[in-house]
Formats: structure tokens, sequence, C-alpha cells
């Protein structure tokens, strides 16, 4: 049984980037309600982002690249310092809190009930391929940072200890993240239109602003920090 999921994990790593834009296609499905006042927004709001500054807090202090090779899971080394002695897997644990926090904010019962568990079975069949591959790479190595880290509940005892004698680099932060970043802020105005929470000129006018933001740090990346990114995308 493991073997049939983790190869189902390796497919769906490798098709990721067609699979994973339809759970946010799926937060537009007609839907009923699970607040009945803004209670959705704000929560949501919250918890998204709280999945954000997991995400840019992992990737300021240590990010590793495990984007894969070919759509093959790849990895050149094992790092279980910094904030992986707290959790192995915390750019999937801000994933799972973005995915549940749009849930919440797009208000969708049918989301939360249906989709955001498929959503973490897949995520789950693909740290189990990971977990094959880092195993049959680095063998007894991995299996004893296993046994001290868990896989996606982070040990908060471990914070003050693990993030010490590392400097946030926010550059980094700004270089991987603002793609997402446009995303993210781009879907939370088209969900506050679609929930009528907003008009269309509303919608417009912030959707001009985020786009022009978005493009002065594409502009940027390419002048003042086109030397740093290159060296960072090696």
């Amino acid at each position: 049984m493991n073997g049939y999921f983790v190869k189902f994990g390796n497919w769906i790593f490798r098709y990721r980037n067609i699979i994973f834009p339809l759970f946010y296609a799926a937060l537009f499905v007609p839907s009923m309600q699970i607040f009945q006042n803004s209670t959705g927004l704000l929560l949501g709001a919250f918890i998204i982002a709280l999945g954000v500054a997991v995400r840019c807090i992992t990737i300021g202090l240590e990010y590793i690249i495990r984007g894969g090779r070919h759509g093959k899971i790849h990895a050149n080394n094992l790092v279980t310092g910094g904030i992986y002695s707290i959790c192995r897997n915390p750019m999937y644990v801000g994933n799972i809190l973005l995915i549940l926090g749009f849930g919440v904010f797009a208000n969708s019962l049918l989301f939360l009930l249906l989709f955001f568990p498929l959503f973490l079975i897949i995520y789950r069949a693909i740290i189990k391929a990971e977990e094959a591959f880092l195993y049959e790479k680095f063998g007894q190595e991995y299996l004893d940072y296993t046994s001290k880290v868990k896989s996606l509940i982070p040990d908060l005892r471990k914070i003050k200890s693990a993030f010490k004698g590392y400097t946030f680099n926010w550059k980094r932060v700004l270089l991987r993240e603002y793609n997402s970043l446009y995303l993210y802020i781009s879907g939370i105005e088209l969900l506050m239109f679609y929930n009528k929470v907003i008009e269309f000129s509303m919608l417009v006018i912030l959707f001009v602003i985020t786009t022009v933001l978005y493009v002065l740090m594409k502009m940027l990346k390419k002048t003042r920090f086109s030397d740093y990114a290159k060296n960072t995308e090696k």
C-alpha cells in the first residue's frame, strides 16, 4: 500500500503546478456558507497571514531547494538545523495554513468538507514520496532526523534554540515569494468581489495597485537584485 502511495506522491509532485491551482479554483464553486457575518473574512485573513508568515520565515532563515529536477524530487543535502529542527516540512505547514485560510475566507462549507481534506491527502502522498527519496539517499542519517523531528507538527519548545545564530534574509524572501504574494493578494481580492464584499470598481482599483507593486518588484529583481537573484538560483 505504501509503495502505491509513494508512486501516487511522485505523480502528484510531477504535475503539482497543474493540480494545486485547481484547488484555488474550487474556492469559487457555489457552496453553503459557514458564517453569516464577517467572522469568516477575519478568521480566514488571519490564517492566510499565518501561512504566509510561516513560508517567509522558512525562506528567510534557511531555505532548502526540494523543487525537483525534470519533475522529480531532488535534494542536494539533508538540512536539519534552524527551522528544520522544529518541523521537517515547514513550507508545507505554511501551504496547508494558506489553503485552509482561503477556504475559511471564501466562507465555503463545500471547500472545507471536501477539497481541503483532499488537499491534505495529496500533500501526505507528496511527503511520503519525499521521505522515500530522502531515506534512499541519506539512509540512517535521515532516520535519526525523523525520530527527533515530526513531519508537520512543529515542536514550539525548540524555537529559541532553532533560530539562534540565524539572520533573516529579507532579500531572499522578496525574490522567492513576490510571485506567490501577488497570487495570494489577487485571490483575496477576487474572493471579496465574488462574495459581494467589494464592488467591481473597487476590485479594479485594488487589482491595479497590486499589479503595479508586482511589476515594480519584478523590475527591482532585474536591476538592484539581479546579481543576488543569480546566486540564489544556483
